[in-house]
């Protein structure tokens, strides 16, 4: 869950044309023939496809999944949701009590995760440290579309193989 750390080229994947990703993001094949479909499940759902500040995100998954996720902003910034253990991300994330994120070997368990949007902070590298403390930013901060992408393999790595994925728009009340 970092902005600066993040590849720009964290995740690239082959698309149907019912769903618009950055060029960036459209070249790595899909485990899955079908948009929105974990390969190892059959299962990734993101709802409701519309949300205002302050809704709740759920995304349900069958077991097993892929242990990694990601969120896209509208601005192009890659969010990770969980990481290896060990990882820096991990440590901070814990250090400053972020949520929502997890350990990859924790996420794989989960069959649903809700994401309150008024609440999902993330670290933003960005801003630099402030007096020994890094600042939070919001998740869901911009109104816009966003892509969620779950993986098998980390998003660090040169070709994640993305299993899932969903699009959402999000609308901030207070833009």
């Amino acid at each position: 869950m970092n902005l600066e750390k993040t590849p720009a080229n964290s995740a690239q994947v082959t698309t149907d044309t019912n769903i618009s990703l950055p060029e960036e993001m459209k070249n790595i094949p899909m485990a899955s023939g079908k948009r929105g479909e974990d390969k190892l499940t059959g299962k990734f759902v993101c709802s409701p496809k519309q949300l205002r500040q302050g809704d709740v995100l759920t995304l349900t998954m069958n077991k097993p999944h892929g242990g990694y996720l990601e969120i896209i902003t509208p601005a192009k910034e890659y969010i990770f949701i969980s990481s290896e253990v060990g990882d820096e991300l991990l440590k901070d994330a814990e250090r400053y009590k972020v949520t929502p994120y997890y350990a990859a070997s924790d996420f794989v368990q989960l069959n649903e995760l809700k994401i309150d949007t008024a609440n999902a902070m993330t670290i933003n590298y960005k801003g630099g440290d402030m007096n020994g403390k890094l600042p939070l930013t919001k998740i869901f901060a911009e109104s816009g579309k966003y892509k969620i992408l779950l993986s098998k393999d980390s998003f660090e790595t040169d070709d994640p193989t993305i299993t899932g994925q969903c699009e959402i728009y999000y609308t901030n009340v207070n833009q």
